[in-house]
């Protein structure tokens, strides 16, 4: 593979020498892609046969556990219930773990199976007419593709394209519900709030961070990164963002690092910034694939799930496939951008040699020498690199933020409570410790003229006011990203509308086939992540998820963790497929720099994410922790092993077995 982008490189030996671009061709910028897509087809077709119908029949256990739940579900339907109590709840439904008196697991299966129903996923699709539901498919999938490409069309921009579709949406439902094409629209209910919260306080944070001193904490992380040869730095960003969305979140990485990404750029003078946003992006996906707070649809798989999934045992199950996943999305990054990364390369060969032997180009020799060249003319620069007390309250805040998320407090109120402190800090910095502005005037010889005086109509002096004191509220507040967050509504309300059709559970229903009730076994799992992949991309991650919660209550931990990873993965696919791409298009955008598009985006990330997503599938599927049963359910002994009773001795011992769990 080789690089997708034609645009100028300055050859750093020689100034004023420039490559002349050549154009990319069709096969050499698509191929790779094309490649991946018929290889997974061609796997995908060997191991279920050319029609996908070479289906495993359901083995005793799968059909023993199939059985439970229904009669779980059948059990709790006509449970009695307090309906003050559930009103209580709200939209969720407590802890797992009701004491005898609180009604046990039977009373926490029925609160669940009330919030999966009411609130996570509400089957409405039986409520719209045909008409009704090939139109709220059309408009969603007009404004999808606007959203995709927004460059093909007017120069409105993602956040003005997505609230446009959002309330053409809204406005549409509400005519469809008027002429009883359609239910009712409640728009409120599929704008997630958290999302919107953490972002804001995210920015907020990331705003002060960088604004509140020149050699702060900002410029410290930005130059931990740099370096002066390209394959270097992009390995620097790729691994910052790794560990640091595996720690934290990865909408946080991209959102605080996306900045210092574009001015390593700019410092380098590099004329394609591509590779090192998709260093910072791709990695940033895969990277929160580690722990259940990594990002939105963790978090959101480990609420839901029926039985209860640790962060340490999240976390043990992901090492080895995020791995795997890591290596080999490096790998793809150094061949299908090896031009820009490696310069002066003649090929693969060279590359590895300058990756693990030591050599250098020319090329990369010069930029070196420039480097150092630059540091040395800046020595007051190098200098300065002793902590302040700003910059050690930086420091402060940020540690406390850290912990704060890792004992598990909302990170919405986290990150907003941490810029809300920063803000503070930072109004009481500039009111006592900055300077104040000079605003002497001078005369033509540098001569500072006295102040003017002012007169009434009486001629009498007018004493000068005291200067009224900028605040936070017209400086940096107004610096926070509002646009990004009108995008992310008018996509909720899209992606809401377009999930109350069911045209998305059909679409897994009808593609899935016999392979719904295998989903996650070999071979049926490899199509299934396939699936999850292109549900995740047109329909977005957090609603295939919900989706999945409700239409297999009792999957278990196994089941959740392959979810959970082609999800994650499948944000790399597309420019839609990840909040955190969004983030990094629209952040580097905002300073500028606008190569990070969906028509550059894609050739990358297809076979990067197929490669990544199969590779740690195979690993996650052969190599795992997480038990492939429920202990809740009844299918697992109390050391979480799947119970093999029934392969032993057959039906009267499983018969024999229910009835000791029921009694129990």
């Amino acid at each position: 593979m080789t690089s997708s982008n034609t645009d100028l490189e300055t050859n750093r030996s020689s100034p004023d020498v420039i490559k002349t671009p050549t154009k990319m061709s069709f096969a050499r910028k698509w191929g790779p892609s094309l490649v991946a897509i018929a290889g997974v087809l061609a796997v995908n077709m060997f191991m279920l046969g050319p029609t996908l119908n070479n289906v495993p029949e359901l083995t005793k256990k799968q059909l023993h556990a199939r059985k439970l739940g229904e009669e779980r579900t059948k059990a709790i339907m006509n449970m009695d219930f307090d309906a003050r109590s559930d009103r209580k709840l709200g939209r969720g439904f407590g802890s797992r773990n009701l004491s005898e008196e609180e009604g046990g697991i039977m009373e926490y299966t029925r609160r669940r199976h009330r919030a999966l129903g009411e609130y996570v996923h509400e089957d409405v699709s039986d409520e719209f007419s045909s008409f009704g539901k090939w139109s709220v498919s059309i408009i969603y999938f007009a404004f999808w593709v606007f959203l995709m490409f927004p460059n093909w069309f007017l120069p409105i921009g993602r956040p003005g394209i997505a609230l446009g579709g959002g309330l053409s949406m809204v406005v549409w439902r509400f005519i469809l519900f008027s002429f009883g094409h359609g239910p009712i629209f409640y728009a409120e209910r599929v704008i997630i709030m958290e999302p919107l919260f953490l972002l804001f306080g995210l920015m907020l944070t990331t705003i002060y961070l960088e604004k509140m001193e020149q050699g702060g904490i900002f410029d410290k992380l930005r130059n931990s990164l740099d370096d002066a040869v390209n394959w270097k730095r992009s390995l620097k960003i790729m691994t910052m963002s790794t560990i640091g969305s595996a720690a934290v979140m990865n909408d946080s990485v991209v959102l605080i690092f996306s900045g210092v990404v574009v001015d390593l750029c700019v410092r380098h003078k590099v004329s394609n910034s591509l590779p090192y946003l998709l260093s910072l992006a791709s990695t940033a996906n895969i990277g929160s694939a580690h722990t259940m707070t990594g990002n939105p649809q963790n978090i959101l798989i480990v609420s839901l799930a029926y039985d209860d999934i640790t962060w340490f045992e999240f976390a043990k199950n992901m090492f080895f496939p995020v791995l795997a996943a890591s290596f080999v999305n490096t790998l793809c990054m150094f061949l299908y951008f090896g031009t820009e990364l490696f310069p002066g390369s003649s090929g693969v060969v060279e590359n590895i040699g300058i990756l693990f032997g030591g050599r250098k180009t020319p090329e990369i020799i010069a930029l070196e020498n420039a480097y150092a060249a630059k540091i040395s003319a800046m020595p007051e620069e190098d200098e300065s690199k002793g902590w302040s007390l700003w910059s050690k309250l930086q420091v402060l805040v940020t540690i406390s933020f850290l912990i704060c998320f890792a004992l598990g407090f909302d990170v919405c109120v986290v990150s907003i409570t941490a810029g809300a402190i920063l803000m503070v800090i930072a109004a009481y910095k500039h009111q006592h410790y900055d300077p104040k502005p000079d605003n002497t005037e001078y005369d033509d010889e540098g001569n500072p003229l006295p102040p003017k005086k002012m007169y009434d109509m009486d001629g009498n002096e007018i004493e000068p006011e005291e200067e009224e004191l900028i605040t936070e509220s017209e400086t940096t507040l107004t610096e926070v990203d509002y646009g990004l967050l009108l995008l992310f509504i008018g996509q909720f309300l899209l992606i809401g509308s377009f999930d109350d059709t069911g045209v998305p559970q059909k679409f897994f229903e009808v593609t899935m086939g016999e392979c719904a009730n295998n989903m996650t076994s070999s071979p049926c799992v490899y199509w299934f992540v396939m699936i999850v992949t292109i549900l995740s991309n047109v329909a977005s991650n957090v609603p295939v998820c919900q989706m999945l919660a409700a239409t297999f209550p009792y999957a278990t931990p196994y089941d959740w963790m392959q979810v959970s990873f082609s999800a994650t993965i499948a944000g790399n696919l597309t420019m839609l497929g990840s909040a955190a791409n969004m983030i990094v298009a629209f952040q580097a955008a905002k300073v500028g720099d606008r190569t990070f598009t969906s028509e550059r985006h894609v050739p990358f990330g297809i076979p990067s994410t197929i490669a990544c997503l199969y590779v740690g599938t195979v690993i996650l599927t052969y190599f795992h922790f997480a038990p492939e049963c429920s202990i809740k359910l009844g299918t697992c002994d109390e050391d979480g092993n799947a119970v093999e009773y029934y392969e032993a001795a057959g039906d009267d011992a499983a018969a024999a077995a229910d009835e000791a769990y029921y009694n129990y």
